[in-house]
């Protein structure tokens, strides 16, 4: 037998070989070792327990080292690379790129394995793992950025046939059922600062409060606080002219991707051997690569990327996101990719703000991506009839801070575009209706200023018109609850003005209906300034009926483009006619205003029986039911003024069943309750029936202070509380 062959078997018996390689020496390191970090700081216990897990007594053989891109990962399996390599006896490190099997193949040539070119991958690799089996153990197998779930989950029993190796792969994967993992976090505050002072090394003593926001603004992310010290460190070689304060400036109003002074910088990156210079924007956009998401979670993480930083609960998503399919699924994907952070304990999700710039920047879709979240935004902070935000103030504080970041992205797309200017009003006055009027007007303002430099440059626009035109209107809402009469006529003028305009330039039976609602409620609002002035009354009068007679007019002329159309009509004129009730009755003439309210009752009752459940239809009715009874307790009409305001009392009932925390409703029914015991206290005599009306005011009202105090009427309803407890206290 020659030798060759002989000395295969030395020390074996033919049921169990032993090779000893005698005619080829196996290298200890088979493969290039990676680099060394240059510098290496906060990780040092990290290093004793991964290699206490490899090491541990239930034969832990596979760990995933796994954490966010840049996180330091590969620089913290490099490091263990070089500093336990003498404890094992063969130590390899091979990068994964997508592909294990192709990783582990590589192995062949440093093991002298002899393959066959005809050979199929599968016997290529068995022939490979006999050889990596009969090395001596232990013996250390890094795998760096296994990112691919399904990729790890065809070869994890592959790999677990190494047993002579510790394998220990780098990924983003953030679970794995079948094997350990040791989870790589940010670096604190105090080791983020030494490794920033490594490669920056001008730092001054005062700027250090700076990098902790700087720290914040990147999400604590390791390589790319790496990246931007070495920037700072190429501008200000001779001389300062890239501050940390205009660094700091420019990830707050630009991102990372606007940076004014960029400059390459060496990274070893994914630098496969050597060192490389790129800028700091192509190293973090080489970090994220979106092509390996299917489409769905795309869209998905670009509903991420216009969100607040913040975590987010699950039942909020899942409202906000009805449509999208197989949403757990997808969220649970993205998250064990390590693209959103979840967070079990509070079934919360988070997306860091460096994943959100890059979707932002690398995502051409976006804007189509996040028509689905304005659109929900847009049901949620629907401030006529959608009472599901009103449910939850706390959710509805949510959802506009929600609306307000996308529409700082989207900003110039808010004047050409119906949905995001819709929204953009929406938001606004859900703050005009919770009491922070500033930050309403803010809104407003902003829209209009936009609404207007579109218009400006697209004079023959009409969707720009008619966002200028409604962010007129809103403005001179606000001005009006500020109690500013001169710049809320200016706003209801300009509203009215263009309203007009466009109503006569109205070209189709859908444009018609669009702008004799708008020019109607022009008519409205001025109506509604002229009746806070006593002199103008008569004024208002005649805005009203104008308002009036053009909604009548459409309506006889048949033209609604559709059912819904013609309800939402017909409502509006109900409204008219409980605004000209009003304007009668605040000039005295009672007859005349109770026709009118008739006339408004009779319009709403006929849509509550079409609508029975709409909240926002009861909601007028029971106002309607209030002023008729007003009137007949003027004229003395006391059974018929019990009976509406009875009415009343028990539609507000059924809206506050049914949305018992909105805060409207809350109200009206706190009201409702207060005029039944004021009647039956002043008209009927009954204490009994007024004390029990009142406790379940003061009820109601109490709710209303503790659960909203930021309503711009708090302090009236402070008061109206403190009437009640005098009330039922005295008496």
């Amino acid at each position: 037998m020659p030798d060759i062959i002989k000395n295969q078997f030395n020390h074996s018996t033919l049921n169990n070989p032993s090779f000893n390689f005698v005619d080829r020496e196996i290298p200890h390191i088979l493969t290039p070792p990676p680099f060394r970090p240059e510098t290496f700081c906060g990780r040092e216990i990290d290093l004793e327990h991964i290699h206490d897990r490899l090491f541990a007594p239930d034969n832990n053989l596979l760990l995933l080292v796994n954490g966010e891109r840049g996180i330091g990962k590969t620089t913290l399996a490099a490091e263990y690379f070089h500093k336990y390599q003498s404890e094992y006896a063969h130590i390899a490190w091979i990068l994964s790129e997508k592909s294990i099997i192709n990783a582990l193949l590589l192995l062949t040539k440093p093991l002298h394995v002899q393959l066959d070119e005809q050979m199929k991958t599968e016997e290529r690799i068995d022939n490979l793992l006999v050889t990596l089996t009969n090395l001596e153990k232990p013996s250390l197998l890094v795998i760096d950025n296994v990112n691919e779930l399904d990729d790890l989950k065809d070869n994890y029993q592959l790999l677990r046939r190494c047993s002579n190796f510790y394998v220990l792969l780098t990924t983003r994967i953030t679970h794995f059922a079948y094997a350990k993992t040791y989870a790589v976090n940010q670096l604190s505050q105090d080791r983020s600062l030494e490794l920033f002072e490594f490669y920056y090394r001008n730092l001054e003593e005062s700027e250090k409060t700076l990098f902790f926001q700087i720290r914040e603004a990147v999400d604590g992310n390791t390589l790319i606080l790496e990246i931007l010290a070495k920037n700072l460190a190429e501008q200000n070689h001779l001389r300062q002219q890239y501050s940390l304060e205009n660094l700091l400036s420019d990830l707050q109003s630009k991102g990372l991707f606007q940076l004014t002074h960029s400059q390459e910088v060496s990274t070893d990156y994914q630098s496969q051997g050597k060192m490389r210079r790129e800028t700091p924007e192509s190293i973090i956009a080489a970090m994220y690569d979106l092509s390996e998401l299917v489409n769905d979670e795309t869209a998905l993480l670009s509903v991420f990327a216009v969100l607040p930083a913040g975590s987010i609960v699950f039942s909020i998503l899942e409202t906000l996101l009805p449509s999208l399919p197989n949403l757990k699924d997808h969220l649970q994907s993205l998250s064990q990719k390590g693209w959103i952070g979840y967070n079990k304990t509070t079934a919360s999700f988070k997306c860091s703000p460096v994943i959100q710039e890059v979707v932002q920047q690398k995502n051409p879709n976006l804007r189509r991506d996040c028509t689905v979240i304005v659109r929900a935004l847009i049901e949620k902070l629907d401030y006529e009839g959608d009472h599901h935000i009103g449910a939850n103030y706390d959710d509805g504080v949510i959802y506009a801070k929600c609306a307000n970041r996308l529409l700082a992205l989207f900003q110039n797309d808010i004047a050409p575009n119906r949905e995001l200017a819709d929204l953009n009003d929406r938001t606004a006055h859900f703050y005009l209706n919770v009491g922070d009027i500033d930050q309403s007007l803010n809104i407003f303002a902003s829209g209009n200023r936009l609404a207007t430099n579109f218009l400006e440059k697209n004079p023959t626009n009409i969707q720009a018109k008619i966002t200028k035109a409604i962010s007129h209107q809103m403005l001179g809402e606000v001005y009006k609850k500020k109690n500013e009469m001169d710049l809320t006529l200016f706003h209801f003028q300009v509203f009215h003005s263009l309203a007009n305009d466009l109503y006569s330039s109205a070209n189709s039976p859908k444009n018609e209906f669009y702008t004799t609602r708008m020019l109607a409620a022009s008519y409205e609002k001025l109506g509604d300034y002229f009746s806070l002035i006593e002199e103008n009354k008569p004024q208002a009068l005649n805005h009203y009926k104008k308002n009036s007679d053009l909604l009548k007019h459409f309506l006889n002329k048949g033209q609604s483009s559709n059912e819904s159309s013609f309800k939402r009509i017909r409502k509006s004129l109900a409204i008219s006619y409980r605004n000209i009730g009003s304007a009668y009755h605040s000039l005295g003439a009672l007859d005349k205003a109770l026709k009118q309210f008739k006339k408004s009752h009779y319009e709403l009752n006929g849509l509550h029986q079409q609508l029975k459940s709409d909240p926002e239809i009861m909601g007028h009715l029971a106002s309607s039911c209030q002023n008729l009874s007003k009137i007949y307790i003027e004229l003395s009409a006391l059974k018929k003024a019990c009976f509406y305001l009875m009415k009343s009392n028990r539609l507000s009932r059924n809206i506050h069943l049914k949305y018992p925390e909105n805060a409207q409703n809350k109200l009206g029914l706190a009201t409702s309750y207060k005029d039944l015991g004021d009647f039956f206290e002043n008209n009927l005599k009954d204490i009994n029936q007024a004390k029990q009306n009142y406790c379940h005011s003061k009820t109601l009202f109490e709710q209303l202070i503790d659960y909203y105090p930021n309503l711009s009427c708090y302090e009236e309803h402070r008061s109206t509380l403190n009437w009640l407890a005098d009330k039922l206290n005295r008496d």
